[in-house]
């Protein structure tokens, strides 16, 4: 998850539309939780997309593709560590012991999910709601069998050890 931050809501909302129909996940709203931040300034002739460690400029006009090539390029081995591991946000990756595992939607979902929310936790139902916006009735026990399957998953292919408890509605990501 990244924020898109730009003064031009067109531009803000047009590379917005295109990055959900391609899969990534981000965001527009500043007082949500993200990775890190996209800021996107247009100067005369071209696009700089500004990234936390790097620049790049883009002459315009272009075309989507090139866009999307160039955000994959800038923030493709952003990471962060996590318990002895390095998450790749872009990339739905973990990698540990110099092994890689890729997540799934709903396991980069929850498992993104509780990193942001390290600190205080996510309340279940949000992070229900967040998978499955559009179930009518909530069913609980579907979000523990994904965080239990995610957990035999990242154990089985990296020797990764997903620790998560539940406290007072809420889920949090453990430590070792």
């Amino acid at each position: 998850m990244f924020l898109i931050d730009t003064d031009d809501s067109f531009l803000a909302s047009s590379i917005s539309s295109i990055l959900k129909q391609k899969g990534f996940i981000h965001t527009l709203e500043k007082n949500e939780k993200f990775f890190f931040i996209l800021k996107i300034v247009q100067i005369d002739r071209y696009i700089e997309l500004r990234g936390p460690s790097s620049n790049l400029k883009i002459e315009i006009p272009t075309t989507i593709h090139h866009i999307l090539d160039k955000i994959n390029k800038l923030f493709i081995d952003f990471n962060l560590d996590i318990n002895a591991a390095k998450f790749y946000p872009l990339k739905q990756s973990l990698v540990h012991k110099s092994k890689e595992v890729y997540l799934g939607n709903i396991h980069f979902i929850i498992f993104s999910k509780l990193v942001l929310h390290r600190e205080k936790g996510i309340n279940k139902i949000d992070l229900y709601k967040e998978i499955w916006p559009h179930d009518k009735e909530l069913q609980l026990n579907k979000l523990d069998t994904h965080l239990t399957n995610l957990k035999n998953h990242l154990k089985e292919k990296i020797n990764f050890n997903f620790l998560f408890f539940s406290r007072s509605g809420s889920i949090y990501f453990g430590v070792d």
